[in-house]
């Protein structure tokens, strides 16, 4: 995965992210030359995060749907961590992450994102995917979850956001969940600003549902959904047991009851998980940790 020259590598890939604007709607392999430049410097991205990476072997064979809870804003850098130990087992064919148009058409970060696999989120593009045998990952929560206050940092929230499961639905596919904890631990979210978003024009301009008051840095605080700098708090991403939709049949995607049932399943299925490594870590942290970790979200709410 990482043959060949860096040098001459970066430069075709400086090349490539600072040329024209790729097609988002366009399936592709994670670029070679990005391979190349980029599994070092995950690497080490994964020593300041002291990060862990457990259940790959738990992604099925064939078409699946990974789903996993948003983490700590625009920031979100546990899936780079997942994609670096899912392309030295699996490859770097055959997995699309499904990300937020604005991010995508971006200059220079929206290009580099589709030569990793990136496809705009859409049921068309999930479509084009699956019909290529493909899996295909999403994180429902969107900057709802993302932006979610400091208090609820250990809690599951798609925010009502249910096209997810239609879309299992419709093809078939199996969900498989995807935990990402500790980087909601690197900022404090003091506010979601969901009433702001709406005032700004964020939410009908931007899609955002967020616009939130946050305490990270460099800035100290900011209003509204920007990058922050991380510290190195531990990161922990674990794929689940995948959940086979049994006893739906394509035509169940228009079946509410249906589709909240299995809404339920994975979310709770995935809080579960977030619960679990939450007393993992309990078990063995020191007080300042501790403070970082919280409860698991049924205790923090009783």
């Amino acid at each position: 995965l990482t043959a060949g020259p860096l040098l001459p590598a970066a430069a075709r890939l400086a090349r490539k992210v600072l040329g024209p604007r790729l097609d988002p709607d366009e399936p592709r392999p994670i670029d070679p030359d990005l391979l190349r430049v980029a599994l070092p410097a995950t690497d080490a991205l994964a020593r300041w995060f002291r990060a862990e990476v457990r259940g790959l072997d738990r992604i099925p064979d064939g078409p699946a749907l990974i789903v996993g809870n948003h983490n700590a804003g625009i920031t979100f850098l546990e899936p780079f961590l997942f994609g670096r130990d899912y392309v030295r087992r699996h490859g770097p064919e055959g997995i699309h992450g499904l990300g937020h148009d604005v991010i995508l058409t971006l200059p220079v970060l929206g290009n580099l994102l589709l030569l990793a696999g990136g496809l705009r989120a859409s049921h068309e593009n999930a479509d084009r995917a699956f019909a290529l045998g493909h899996t295909a990952t999403l994180w429902p929560g969107g900057n709802y979850e993302a932006f979610r206050p400091w208090r609820e940092r250990n809690r599951v929230d798609f925010g009502g956001h249910k096209g997810f499961v239609r879309l299992a639905i419709r093809h078939g596919v199996p969900i498989v969940p995807l935990l990402s904890f500790g980087g909601h631990h690197a900022f404090v979210v003091v506010r979601r600003g969901e009433r702001l978003a709406r005032l700004t024009g964020a939410k009908r301009f931007f899609r955002s549902d967020a616009f939130p008051l946050v305490l990270a840095l460099p800035y100290g605080a900011w209003l509204g959904p920007m990058f922050h700098l991380p510290p190195p708090v531990r990161v922990t991403v674990e794929v689940g047991e995948p959940i086979a939709l049994t006893g739906t049949a394509p035509a169940d995607e228009r079946d509410e009851a249906v589709v909240d049932r299995w809404y339920g399943v994975v979310t709770r299925t995935l809080q579960a998980m977030m619960d679990a490594e939450v007393r993992r870590r309990l078990a063995a942290a020191g007080p300042l940790e501790r403070r970082l970790v919280g409860r698991p979200w049924g205790e923090a709410t009783t």
